[in-house]
């Protein structure tokens, strides 16, 4: 249940941080959301030698970026009641 409220806290936060809204009031709602969605291996810091190592391992964190955005994305459509 933490991890839920935690989760939807997260992705309001992050929502806003590229307006400048203000949330005026919170609703907490109960969805049930697949652990795949909520379980996110955590990254092992990239040992790199070379300009291509750094390259490889920006571009292994942007991967991770994405799937975080769109497991974010999935869930905001749970909770809208989509799909």
């Amino acid at each position: 249940m933490a991890r839920i409220i935690l989760l939807s806290f997260l992705t309001i936060c992050l929502s806003a941080c590229g307006t400048n809204s203000v949330v005026n009031s919170v609703k907490i709602e109960r969805v049930k959301i697949p652990a795949e969605l909520l379980e996110i291996p955590p990254l092992s810091r990239p040992q790199v030698s070379n300009e291509l190592e750094i390259l490889n391992a920006y571009s292994l964190l942007f991967y991770h970026y994405k799937r975080c955005t769109i497991n974010m994305e999935q869930i905001k459509k749970l909770n809208e009641g989509g799909e």
